[in-house]
């Protein structure tokens, strides 16, 4: 009768989130010993109706480092704490990670996220959303406000950019016409801004 009084304690102990060692220190066995106790007189030493961190990323799909994630940013909370740390949650947190997954989708190709990505899917998404054309129209017109104020803080480098600019575009129309470029000595051919930063080219 005593014996199955201390089983009885253990068994509450486990369902109430308490770790193997934690019983065993009690009852003065090892934590080998707790588990055996219980697995023989019960069957399992898992807690009913909650889930390790490991068991909740085998059903969800994810990654360890992704539970965290969502954690703190208070998407999930975990049921209990117990021991070191060691998290349990309950059942349903399963479809709120996988609500949360096909809601975050990859702006450019509205593809989900999978759990070791935040915005984007891939790299070539990053880099898709990063260019021009496909920024917001707020995003562009802080972009031009920058250059604006840059192009009234540097002249003399704006100056050289649009005179290297334009090298570059006669030098490309000359290629397309067919037509030589030529330069005068002491002239380089990579237009101002290059090693030779007076030199211009002179096209046919």
């Amino acid at each position: 009768m005593v014996v199955q009084t201390k089983l009885d304690i253990m068994h509450q102990m486990r369902q109430s989130g308490a770790t193997l060692e934690e019983i065993g220190s009690r009852f003065g066995i090892t934590r080998e010993g707790a588990r055996w106790l219980l697995a023989k007189h019960y069957g399992s030493t898992r807690i009913q109706g909650l889930l390790t961190t490991s068991e909740l990323c085998r059903l969800a799909h994810c990654a360890y480092n992704y539970i965290n994630k969502l954690k703190r940013r208070g998407v999930i909370q975990p049921t209990n704490v117990v021991g070191h740390g060691r998290m349990l949650w309950q059942l349903k947190t399963v479809a709120a990670i996988t609500l949360y997954m096909d809601y975050h989708r990859c702006p450019i190709c509205h593809q989900p996220l999978s759990s070791n990505r935040q915005v984007y899917c891939s790299w070539h998404c990053y880099h898709e959303a990063h260019r021009y054309k496909n920024w917001s129209e707020e995003a562009r017109k802080q972009h031009h406000e920058r250059v604006k104020r840059w192009l009234a803080k540097n002249p003399e480098k704006a100056k050289q950019i649009r005179q290297r600019e334009q090298a570059r575009q006669q030098a490309k129309r000359s290629l397309q016409l067919g037509c030589p470029v030529t330069t005068q000595p002491g002239e380089s051919k990579g237009g101002v801004g290059g090693a030779d930063c007076g030199a211009s080219l002179r096209l046919c």
